[in-house]
C-alpha cells in the first residue's frame, strides 16, 4: 500500500521548503541592501554589474514557479535607478518580515533560554512566581514556552505569506525592467 506522505529527505519536500522559507527569506535580506547600493552603483557607472546581481539573485530566488525570460545583456543606469525606487518599498517590508521571524524565533522557540527565564529551566513543570509570574502560559516553563512557541509560529506563518507576496511584487519589477 503506498502513501502520498512526502518523505522528509524527498527532493519535493526540499523544494518546497525552499521555496516557502529560504528564497523569501533570502530575498528579504538581500534586497533592501542591493537597492539602497544599486541607486550609487548605477550613478557611478556600474549599472550593469549591480543590475545583473539583482537580476541573478532574483531569478535563483525567486519563490514563484513561473519561468523567467532569457537574461537580458547590460540594464542601462535609468533601469536600474527606477528598479531600485520601484522595489525599495516592498524590499524594506520584506526585510523587516525577515527580521521579525528571526526575533520571533528567539522569544518563541528558544524561550527557556532567554535571560528573564533561564532560571527556570532546571524545574520546567513546577509553577515558579518568581520568574515567570505574568508570562503567557505561566507560571510554569513549559506553559510559557508552549504558549510562546505557539505565539511564534502564527506569526511566522504570516511573515512566510507576506514574505512570499512581496517577493512576487519584486519579480514582477524586475522582470520587467531588468530581465526583459
Amino acid at each position: 500500500m503506498q502513501t502520498s506522505l512526502i518523505r522528509p529527505t524527498d527532493p519535493a519536500r526540499r523544494q518546497l521548503t525552499g521555496r516557502w522559507v529560504v528564497a523569501p527569506a533570502v530575498r528579504g535580506l538581500t534586497g533592501l541592501p542591493l537597492a539602497l547600493a544599486a541607486v550609487p552603483m548605477a550613478l557611478a557607472g556600474a549599472a550593469a554589474p549591480i543590475g545583473r546581481l539583482q537580476s541573478r539573485l532574483a531569478r535563483r530566488f525567486s519563490p514563484s514557479p513561473v519561468p523567467w525570460p532569457a537574461a537580458a545583456g547590460r540594464p542601462g543606469a535609468v533601469r536600474v535607478v527606477a528598479h531600485s525606487m520601484l522595489v525599495l518599498v516592498p524590499a524594506t517590508v520584506a526585510f523587516a518580515a525577515v527580521l521579525m521571524q528571526l526575533f520571533v524565533a528567539y522569544s518563541g522557540y528558544l524561550y527557556p533560554l532567554r535571560p528573564d527565564t533561564i532560571a527556570a529551566l532546571g524545574h520546567p513543570f513546577t509553577p515558579d512566581l518568581r520568574v515567570l509570574p505574568g508570562a503567557w502560559g505561566g507560571p510554569t516553563l513549559a506553559g510559557a514556552w508552549l504558549v510562546h512557541a505557539c505565539v511564534a509560529l502564527g506569526i511566522q506563518v504570516v511573515c512566510a505569506v507576506v514574505l512570499r507576496g512581496l517577493c512576487g511584487v519584486q519579480d514582477r519589477v524586475t522582470r520587467r525592467l531588468l530581465a526583459g
